[in-house]
């Protein structure tokens, strides 16, 4: 198992800071430091593919790089939205209350031009409720 090794890419011109928080080989989970935080995301490889597959290879290396991208993408998509995404929020909920399932379906898919991983949603809300 391996954990809390950094890595660094570039993306559009940017650099991008991340840490791979978790690694093994059938899960990785990749976390972004810089130029944002807060957001975090990983992978699984079902039983059936690991004979195929370990994120303790070069496999693993390219798939840690792919998620801080997306993470990247998702958090600059955030910054460049905010009032929109504000709004929508506003729309989506009650005040306060982001609970409901379908409601945060709703607010993921009509609010972002991309898939949210359901298992970074709730950092997403968390990032846009904490902000103003």
């Amino acid at each position: 198992m391996s954990k809390n090794q950094e890595m660094t890419i570039v993306a559009e011109g940017r650099t991008i800071k991340g840490e791979i928080t978790f690694r093994n080989e059938s899960d990785i989970s990749v976390k972004i430091t810089s130029p944002y935080s807060g957001l975090t995301g990983g992978l699984h490889i079902p039983y059936f593919s690991r004979s195929c597959h370990s994120f303790m290879t070069d496999y693993g290396d390219k798939t840690a790089e792919s998620l801080l991208k997306g993470l990247w993408e998702l958090a600059s998509y955030m910054e460049e939205n905010r009032k929109f995404l504000k709004l929508q929020l506003a729309f989506h909920f009650y005040p306060g209350d982001h609970a409901d399932s379908e409601c945060r379906t709703r607010f993921f898919d009509s609010s972002f031009p991309f898939c949210v991983p359901i298992g970074t949603r709730e950092e997403v809300l968390l990032i846009l409720t904490g902000s103003d």
